[in-house]
């Protein structure tokens, strides 16, 4: 538990985390999908009468993203990686070392994180399906517009049906009312439960609502030409910044391209052993990232710190977002996770998440890459600037007074090397190591002990790009995959690769710049799952490697890193939450669990 000083726990982040869902919803769950039950004014029962009742209730149906991008989903993508972790300060971050055992790969069906990111999700599906009802028996919106609006929050289903898949695998799927899709419809009951299905069957329930094709009959036709009614089909095209933080055609044409890129995981066949690949969609993933390349509705920003300011909704690159208000209940905490409190942040702060001093160091191996490594606050820190600035920038400004550790005549620097996980001794020795994603543009907007106001961009244009890159070294066009590489390198001002490398090398160069450009975006775990099931990496380039001195940083997820040794390759699945298996007797545990590698039986 944490002391005074430190006014955070895992339950006081829950508490703040509790507060985005409970705004005016349409449909909330209960018992994650069992007795639904109605809230407030709007009900199926009561269909919209106009435009802005849609609106209304689709914010609700959008709000669970807030907790998708800074709760319980991102916790478990981040912190099993080698991005993100909390080391043990004394008698903070210690919460019954839930943080820890995310990071070593020791956590068991009854963590807390594993129940709190399916209900965050379900209750996402569960008031998607609420829209939906009411939108197909509203008479008081024209029908051009009621097929846009059901896209809209088809698209916002699929998504939060994709992060379910991403994390446990097979789950139930659970349509809208009156839908006749061939899935048991919401409301659903304790004495009936839905009927769990595999990953496979999700992904192409994702698929065929996306294009109107499965995995079974997919290629590149259902790209170019989705069927009719789909959500591909039916979804307006951006229409500029007032669009910002709304699903639109560029949003479901980014999360088919991570899809297909991803299809060898997801239609494959979880094992205690890890995951036995499934079929590849290289071509298909390269045509849907060049959807949107070529939409003319995005661009790359001139500057990548641009996609992380304090107006971030003005980005011409970010696809897909949660939006944040520094307001309590609304705002983004990421910022107040890895500040010290000393830093004048304007706010309290908790000193909790850092990276590992591989993957700081990993930016070094290509020069000029500073742009992005700056990301990353570390060093010597001072009182200025800490307004209009950016992430290494903020606190760098050596004429300005010394941060200095609390309590400490001793200047705070903040030091990639972490030499344990659970820190102890005086205050410099708790409260220096660790380098901080510090992502955030400290702007001159609001500050709120609630949170702060950039929004957390899911999808942005540079991920097209690398999705492109991916699948054209697959395919075996290497060249082509390092042109698009190098465009994302030229744009934060980082060496270029030279000459065509071979296939393999290529994977590890993708991997590592996926690495630079999305820290703490919540895709790391599944590329190195990729990269290790699909295309057989091996881990490189640091100590804990087979080829530490390989000049590319390269780790798989299962392989070790600091203070994670090799671990099973069932936890490339989460387990079904025990909550939910007591809840519903059709649920099964996913291969390997209860004990996934840990002797337990």
């Amino acid at each position: 538990m944490h002391t005074d000083t430190f006014p955070f726990s895992f339950t006081s982040r829950l508490g703040l985390l509790v507060a985005v869902l409970a705004l005016p919803v349409l449909m909330t769950a209960c018992d994650q999908q069992l007795e639904q039950e109605a809230q407030d004014q709007i009900t199926p029962e009561s269909f919209f009468k106009n435009e802005d009742e849609f609106l209304s209730a689709a914010a609700a149906a959008y709000a669970p993203l807030r907790s998708v991008a800074t709760g319980g989903p991102f916790d478990l993508q981040e912190h099993s990686s080698d991005e993100v972790m909390v080391p043990t300060r004394g008698p903070n971050w210690g919460d019954n070392g839930v943080w820890r055992e995310i990071t070593q790969h020791n956590w068991s069906a009854d963590h807390p994180f594993f129940d709190g990111a399916w209900t965050t999700l379900q209750t996402g599906i569960s008031r998607t399906n609420g829209v939906l009802t009411s939108l197909a028996r509203s008479d008081g919106v024209s029908e051009a517009r009621k097929a846009e609006f059901e896209a809209e929050m088809r698209f916002l289903r699929a998504f939060y049906y994709y992060w379910l898949m991403d994390l446990f695998g097979g789950v139930p799927i659970v349509v809208e009312e009156g839908s006749d899709l061939d899935f048991p419809a919401q409301p659903v009951s304790a004495e009936d439960p839905p009927p769990q299905n595999t990953r496979k069957e999700v992904y192409d329930f994702i698929l065929s609502e996306l294009t109107g094709c499965t995995s079974e009959n997919f290629d590149e036709s259902c790209v170019t030409s989705p069927g009719e009614g789909t959500v591909l089909a039916n979804s307006p095209t951006r229409s500029g910044v007032q669009d910002h933080g709304r699903a639109r055609r560029g949003a479901g044409y980014a999360l088919l391209a991570r899809l297909l890129l991803n299809a060898e995981i997801y239609t494959g066949t979880p094992t205690p052993n890890g995951v036995e690949p499934g079929t590849a969609f290289y071509q298909e993933a390269s045509t849907a990232a060049d959807q949107v390349l070529n939409s003319g509705q995005y661009a790359l920003t001139d500057q990548y710190k641009d996609n992380f300011a304090h107006d971030n909704f003005n980005s011409s690159e970010i696809i897909f977002a949660a939006t944040f208000k520094a307001d309590l209940g609304i705002g983004n905490v990421h910022p107040r996770e890895m500040t010290h409190p000393n830093l004048p942040t304007g706010v309290s702060t908790w000193n909790g998440f850092t990276t590992i001093a591989e993957f700081y160091r990993a930016f070094e191996n290509v020069p000029s890459n500073e742009n992005r490594q700056n990301q990353i606050l570390a060093g010597k820190q001072y009182q200025q600037p800490n307004s209009d600035c950016w992430a290494g920038e903020c606190f760098s400004d050596s004429t300005s007074a010394p941060v200095q550790v609390r309590g400490l005549d001793v200047q705070l620097n903040l030091t990639p090397e972490i030499p344990s996980i659970i820190l102890e001794g005086d205050a410099a020795r708790l409260e220096n190591p660790g380098a901080r994603p510090f992502k955030y543009e400290l702007g001159p907007g609001p500050r709120s002990e609630g949170g702060f106001g950039n929004d957390f961009p899911f999808m942005r244009l540079s991920e097209m790009y690398l999705i492109k890159a991916e699948a054209e070294n697959e395919l075996g066009n290497t060249q082509t995959a390092v042109d698009f590489l190098n465009d994302i390198r030229a744009r934060s001002g980082a060496e270029t690769v030279d000459g065509v490398p071979s296939q393999p090398r290529m994977r590890q160069l993708i991997l590592q710049e996926r690495g630079f450009e999305f820290l703490f975006e919540a895709v790391r775990r599944q590329d190195l799952i990729r990269y290790e099931f699909a295309h057989g990496g091996e881990p490189v380039g640091f100590e804990e490697s087979p080829a530490p001195n390989a000049e590319v940083y390269a780790p798989t997820f299962t392989g070790p890193w600091r203070f994670k040794s090799n671990s099973a390759g069932c936890r490339a699945l989460f387990p079904v939450p025990e909550n939910q298996l007591a809840t519903n007797p059709n649920l099964e545990q996913n291969p390997g669990y209860p004990g996934c590698g840990s002797g337990v039986p």
